[in-house]
C-alpha cells in the first residue's frame, strides 16, 4: 500500500549566510555571576575573619569562621544576582516571536 500523506520537501538552511546571534538567557547570567560572586564573597569572610578575628580557642575559630563563610557568601550572591541581571538586560537580545500560521 502506498502512502498518500503528503510530505513537504526538507527545508535546506544555507548556514554559511546566516549571521549567528548571540542571546544571554537572563537566568544563566543571574545565576553564573551569583555562584562565582558568593564563593568569592565567602573567602573574603573567612580571610578577613583569620586576619581580624581575636578568638580564644579552635572552636572560637571554626565557628567564627563558618559564620564570615555564610555571611560573606550571603552578601555575594545578592550582588553577583544583581550584576547578573543588569548585565543580562543590557546585554540581552529578545528573540522574537515566529509564526508558522498562514493568513
Amino acid at each position: 500500500m502506498e502512502d498518500t500523506d503528503s510530505q513537504s520537501p526538507p527545508v535546506e538552511h544555507d548556514t554559511a549566510h546566516a549571521s549567528r546571534i548571540r542571546t544571554i538567557d537572563p537566568s544563566e547570567a543571574v545565576t553564573g555571576v551569583a555562584i562565582v560572586l558568593g564563593i568569592l564573597g565567602g573567602a573574603i569572610g573567612v580571610v578577613s575573619t583569620l586576619v581580624l578575628a581575636d578568638a580564644s580557642s579552635v572552636g572560637s575559630w571554626i565557628a567564627y569562621c563558618l559564620i564570615a563563610a555564610l555571611a560573606g557568601g550571603s552578601a555575594g550572591i545578592v550582588v553577583g544576582g544583581m550584576f547578573g541581571a543588569i548585565f543580562a538586560v543590557t546585554r540581552g537580545i529578545t528573540v522574537p516571536a515566529h509564526s508558522d500560521r498562514q493568513g
